[in-house]
C-alpha cells in the first residue's frame, strides 16, 4: 500500500503540473493568437475546436492532484500516529511543518527577487502579505494548507482513531456545504437573482482552503487507521468503483464546461462541484484497487512521487519561463496544442527533477533539506 501511494504521488505531481499548464494553453490559443495567425488578440476562434476540448479534458482530469496529496499526507499521518497513546507527536509536527516552511520562504525570495528583475514591486506590507497567504506564486496556497493541517493532524488522527466514520461523516458535510455555495451563485448567475449574502461567504472562501479540503486529508487518516478494512472494501467493490469512474469522468468534465458556457463561472480546473468531487474520490479508490495493475514507467512515476514537494515549488515558476520563451523564440509552436502542452509539461516536470537530482549529488548536497523539504 505504502508504494502504492507513492506512485499516486507521483502521479498527482504531473497531474498539478498538467492542471497548471492548460492555463498557458489557453493564453496560447486566445491571447497570443497573433504570434502564429494573422489576427488581433484577443481572438476567440479556436473557442469549441477540438484542440481547445482536449484542454479541457487535460484540465478536469488533472484536478485528483492535491486531494490525493492530501490523501497520502493522511494516510502517513496515521501511520506515525500508530501504536502511540497520544496519537500524533508535536515533535513530529514541528519537523513536518519546518521541512515545507523553510524551503517555502526560501523560493518565495528568490520569485520575489525574479519579479523585481522583471520590473514588479510590492510595498513592504504587501510582500508580508503574500508570504503569509502564500501568493509568490498561485500555487504556493497549497503549501500553507498542508501547513494548516499538519497543525490539526494530532486533533485530526485522535478522532480517526476511535471516530472514524463520524469524522468522514461530518468532513463531508462540510464539503458539501461548501460546494452548495457555488451551486447557489450558479442558480443566481441562471436566473438573475441577486444573493449578496452568497457572494460575501465566497469572498471569504480563500481564507477557508483548509476546510474545504479537509475531507480528503480526513479520508486519508482514517483509511492509514483502518488499511486491512480498506484492503478488504476495495477488493470487494473494485469494479464498481471502476464503473463509477467512467460515468463520473465524462460528468464532470460536461458540467464543468457547460456551466462555463452558460455563466462564465470556471469550474474547469476545480474539484469542488458534486461530480467533480465524486470523480476525485472515485479515481483514488481506483487507483488503491487495482494495485496488480502495472504502471508505465513506474520507476519514473516513483522517483517523481518522492520528489514531489521540490516539483512542485518550482514548476510553475518554470512553466511561466518556458511557455514565455517559446512565445518569443518558437511562437509556432503555440498554434499547436498537441505539441506545445507535453511540451510544457515535461519540461516543468524534468527540469525541476533533474535540478533537484543534481543538486542532490553535489558538493552543496546538505542544502538539498532546506531547498527541497
Amino acid at each position: 500500500m505504502v508504494r502504492r501511494l507513492l506512485f499516486l504521488n507521483g502521479l498527482a505531481i504531473v497531474a498539478v503540473v498538467c492542471n497548471h499548464a492548460t492555463a498557458w494553453a489557453y493564453t496560447a490559443m486566445f491571447w497570443w493568437t497573433d504570434r502564429y495567425c494573422p489576427v488581433i488578440a484577443p481572438n476567440y476562434d479556436q473557442l469549441g475546436t477540438l484542440p481547445y476540448y482536449g484542454v479541457v479534458v487535460v484540465n478536469k482530469l488533472a484536478i485528483f492532484s492535491v486531494p490525493a496529496f492530501l490523501f497520502v499526507t493522511g494516510f502517513f499521518v496515521a501511520y506515525a500516529a500508530r501504536g502511540n497513546h497520544s496519537t500524533l507527536g508535536w515533535k513530529m509536527v514541528k519537523v513536518r511543518i519546518r521541512s515545507l516552511l523553510v524551503p517555502y520562504l526560501i523560493w518565495s525570495i528568490v520569485i520575489f527577487v525574479g519579479d523585481f528583475l522583471d520590473g514588479t514591486t510590492y510595498a513592504p506590507v504587501e510582500y508580508l502579505e503574500r508570504l503569509a497567504s502564500g501568493r509568490a506564486v498561485p500555487a504556493y496556497y497549497y503549501i500553507l494548507v498542508l501547513c494548516q493541517f499538519y497543525l490539526l493532524a494530532p486533533l485530526v488522527a485522535l478522532i480517526a482513531k476511535t471516530r472514524g466514520r463520524q469524522l468522514l461523516f461530518g468532513s463531508a458535510l462540510v464539503l458539501l456545504g461548501f460546494i452548495s455555495l457555488w451551486y447557489l451563485r450558479l442558480f443566481g448567475r441562471l436566473y438573475g437573482v441577486e444573493m449578496p449574502a452568497v457572494d460575501l461567504m465566497i469572498k471569504l472562501l480563500p481564507m477557508s482552503s483548509s476546510v474545504r479540503y479537509l475531507f480528503f486529508f480526513s479520508f486519508g487518516v482514517v483509511s492509514g487507521f483502518r488499511v486491512q478494512q480498506l484492503k478488504l472494501w476495495l477488493a470487494r467493490l473494485k469494479w464498481g468503483l471502476l464503473l463509477a469512474l467512467v460515468v463520473l469522468t465524462p460528468l464532470a468534465i460536461v458540467e464543468s464546461e457547460l456551466m462555463f458556457r452558460a455563466t462564465g463561472m470556471d469550474w474547469r480546473s476545480s474539484p469542488f462541484t458534486i461530480a467533480s468531487c465524486l470523480y476525485v474520490v472515485a479515481f483514488v479508490l481506483c487507483f488503491l484497487a487495482f494495485d496488480q495493475v502495472s504502471i508505465p514507467c513506474s520507476r519514473l512515476i516513483y522517483q517523481l512521487g518522492r520528489a514531489s514537494f521540490g516539483i512542485y515549488l518550482l514548476h510553475q515558476p518554470v512553466l511561466e519561463f518556458i511557455a514565455r520563451a517559446i512565445q518569443k523564440f518558437v511562437p509556432w509552436i503555440l498554434a499547436y496544442q498537441v505539441l506545445f502542452l507535453p511540451l510544457i509539461v515535461a519540461l516543468a516536470v524534468g527540469g525541476p527533477l533533474l535540478f533537484m537530482t543534481a543538486v542532490a549529488r553535489s558538493p552543496v548536497r546538505k542544502s538539498y533539506r532546506y531547498l527541497f523539504g
